[in-house]
């Protein structure tokens, strides 16, 4: 069977009779971002002449003009005039929109998932690894369910929309302390993206107050947090303090030397315990290496591609990193150089001619760039800047940064959008436009700290939640109005089910007990999956089972009576029949048949309780063929659920309705599970029947 580069290979000697597929030099590159797009333009412009195929692989089929993403969240330029598509950019190369998954440098080829979603290959003469960086937001628990990224344009779009739709609410709301938490934003990040989006936020918002009559600036707090004790690190000195008191002046406020610890759906938590609440967070921390980079078996620091002077990646010949996924020192002053878009571009450039210069038989060039400065905006026609060693602040810094990332947009037809939209936006008013677009339900995750409410009794059930870490309370108000605790869930469990399945409001509230992750699943989801699976409609509804008497309060307060009755008072002695392990199958099935049973326990030489055998557990034998030799340790139900004299009569009945059963073992200890007798759920029902519920049952009345 011929391999798939093979036959890409004869589909581009079809292309182009007049030369020889198997002789042409084949680039590839992997990623479309500021280096890999200016290696591939120059390596198009160089080899224009020579049979030489250039592979650009790039999951978004445009390229993402970063420097101007704060000012799409502003609303200052719309989206389409920092996107440019890479066909049209790059003519003369072959953008694929497919993921690369591995690099095999031994053979020299790419792995990557094919359109149809099966493994391809393709072989390479040079490849250039451009892939940059990917988010990391768990590196802060709950910041990856609560805070908004700052990495694509759909992040930046989301985020916009989300800081209108806060407005609208908050010109709604009747709560003053609400109105004032949809109205605080925090962003998590004094870096130039966390300066820029705080500084584009806060003039979003107050250019706008004059279309809303219900809320005044007093009650809008825009907060950015740096754990630091100043922003902007890529700056001189002088030019942070200028930028923090110009932000600060126009009402940005600033917590430094602050360290965010968590994030939830009611803000994030610093790292001395104060809570910075607010509906919006945004988070421009946290980046790792792309899982192609971790899968790379060659010299990483950091998570960054160690490289040769000229960009090798180091122990290989035909392997080139640039940009931020490669670590590159700069010749010119012996620095590491940034993971800027300046750097980048430079570094796509001379990776492209150092390829060229392998090509032609050339000596290669380590890479030397020195850099022009930097320009950071800060809001309100401010800005800070050094430009070949001049430190420029305020309105002529923000002049000069607008010129400069005007000029350096990829194309002109991105140059007259940006322009256009930056003279709009100095006569009329900024776009407050909020589509409101029905999102497909899927399952998501969510943080909680300790103390943080769920979901309160009341409220209409929107969601199903399944605990991975952490615990959570459910407590129930009784007549007074007084709050009980009735049940407390732990990693594996779930609730919010009753509810949904009732159609009705929460019956109760739920509280994180601890810090807690859990799934959640909407409704619709819920009832979906439900609908259509078995096993998990079932484990629901046992569920159901065990939890609607301790939910409703007067069967809570008549189940707890069990508290108080001792476990001796329900036990009876253990049955004098029983299996061994050495038991068989065949010997199993006679003695059910012999003794008419519904379970039969398994004890060892000393009579610890082993295991038991129920009906379903002979079925599920015979199903799997078991032959009647098989010994009972194969198919018994190893290490059953057992209480223990010490344990109470309420803990017994619980554990029978958690795990629907109608019986429970009594061991004598948790160490020594010895056999020592037996409790009957119906024996516990009948004595809660014959009991008048005596008014302690009810303390509330």
């Amino acid at each position: 069977m011929k391999r798939f580069d093979q036959l890409d290979w004869q589909a581009e000697a079809r292309r182009r009779p007049n030369r020889q597929a198997m002789s042409m030099t084949r680039i590839i590159i992997v990623g479309g971002g500021f280096a890999g797009v200016k290696c591939a333009r120059a390596l198009r412009k160089r080899l224009s002449a020579n049979p030489c195929e250039i592979v650009l692989f790039s999951l978004e089929n445009n390229m993402v003009f970063y420097p101007l993403l704060a000012e799409v969240v502003g609303a200052a330029i719309n989206p389409g005039a920092v996107t440019v598509p890479l066909r049209q950019m790059l003519p003369g190369v072959r953008c694929r929109t497919e993921e690369v998954r591995q690099i095999n440098l031994a053979a020299s080829e790419v792995e990557y998932e094919g359109y149809d979603g099966r493994l391809c290959r393709m072989t390479f003469d040079h490849a250039v690894l451009a892939c940059g960086t990917a988010v990391n937001l768990s590196m802060v628990p709950g910041m990856a369910d609560h805070a908004f990224p700052m990495k694509s344009v759909g992040d930046a779009m989301a985020l916009r929309f989300h800081v209108t739709e806060q407005l609208e609410k908050a010109d709604v709301c009747d709560d003053p302390e609400r109105r004032r938490w949809y109205l605080s934003f925090v962003v998590v990040g004094g870096g130039f993206t966390g300066v820029e989006v705080a500084g584009e936020i806060n003039d979003l918002i107050r250019a706008s107050m004059r279309f809303y009559g219900n809320f005044t600036t007093d009650e809008v707090t825009v907060t950015l947090v740096h754990s630091r004790d100043q922003i902007l690190p890529e700056v001189s000195p002088t030019l942070r303090e200028f930028a923090r008191a110009k932000m600060e002046q126009a009402g940005i406020h600033m917590m430094l030397n602050a360290r965010a610890v968590s994030a939830t759906a009611e803000g994030v938590e610093m790292h001395d315990g104060r809570i910075l609440r607010g509906a919006t967070v945004v988070c421009t921390i946290g980046t790792t290496a792309p899982l192609l980079v971790h899968r790379l078996d060659v010299p990483k620091k950091g998570g960054r591609l160690l490289t040769d002077p000229d960009m090798r990646v180091r122990g290989t010949s035909n392997l080139w990193a640039v940009g931020d996924c490669a670590l590159v020192v700069n010749a010119y002053d012996g620095q590491i150089s940034p993971t800027t878009g300046q750097f980048a571009e430079r570094q796509g450039r001379q990776a492209a001619e150092n390829i060229v210069r392998v090509l032609q038989g050339q000596s290669t060039r380590p890479f030397s760039y020195r850099p022009l400065g930097q320009l950071c905006g800060i809001g309100e026609r401010n800005a800070v800047g050094e430009i070949l060693g001049v430190r420029l602040s305020g309105f002529p810094a923000w002049w000069l940064w607008r010129t400069v990332y005007l000029l350096k947009s990829p194309s002109w037809s991105r140059r007259l959008k940006v322009a256009f939209d930056w003279t709009w936006e100095l006569f009329f008013p900024r776009d407050l436009t909020h589509p409101k677009i029905n999102q497909t339900e899927r399952i998501a995750r969510a943080h909680y700290r300790s103390g943080d409410s769920i979901f309160v009794e009341g409220e209409p059930a929107m969601s199903f939640y399944a605990i991975e870490q952490g615990e959570v309370e459910v407590l129930r108000r009784g007549p007074t109005g007084q709050q009980h605790l009735v049940a407390v869930f732990g990693p594996g469990e779930f609730f919010g089910e009753i509810a949904l399945l009732d159609g009705t409001v929460r019956i109760g509230s739920v509280r994180a007990r601890s810090a807690v992750e859990v799934l959640v699943m909407g409704k619709e989801v819920f009832s979906t999956i439900s609908g259509a699976l078995t096993p998990f409609r079932n484990l629901v509804a046992q569920a159901l089972r065990w939890r609607r008497p301790r939910l409703d309060l007067r069967l809570s307060h008549a189940w707890t009576a069990l508290q108080r009755q001792p476990l001796s008072a329900f036990m009876e002695a253990a049955p004098n029949h029983h299996l061994s392990l050495e038991n068989t199958f065949e010997d199993t099935v006679r003695m059910f048949d012999r003794l008419a049973v519904e379970y039969l326990s398994v004890l060892d030489e000393k009579g610890r309780l082993e295991g038991i055998v129920t009906r379903n557990e002979l079925f599920e034998a015979f199903a799997q063929g078991k032959k009647p030799s098989t010994k009972v340790r194969e198919f018994m139900r190893a290490d059953p659920v057992a209480v223990t004299p010490d344990d109470t009569s309420l803990m017994a009945g619980e554990l029978m309705n958690k795990h629907d059963i109608d019986w429970l073992p009594v061991v004598e200890s948790k160490n020594n599970r010895c056999l020592i007798g037996l409790v009957r759920s119906e024996k516990m029902l009948r004595w809660l029947v014959e009991q008048s519920p005596p008014d302690s049952w009810y303390p509330d009345r």
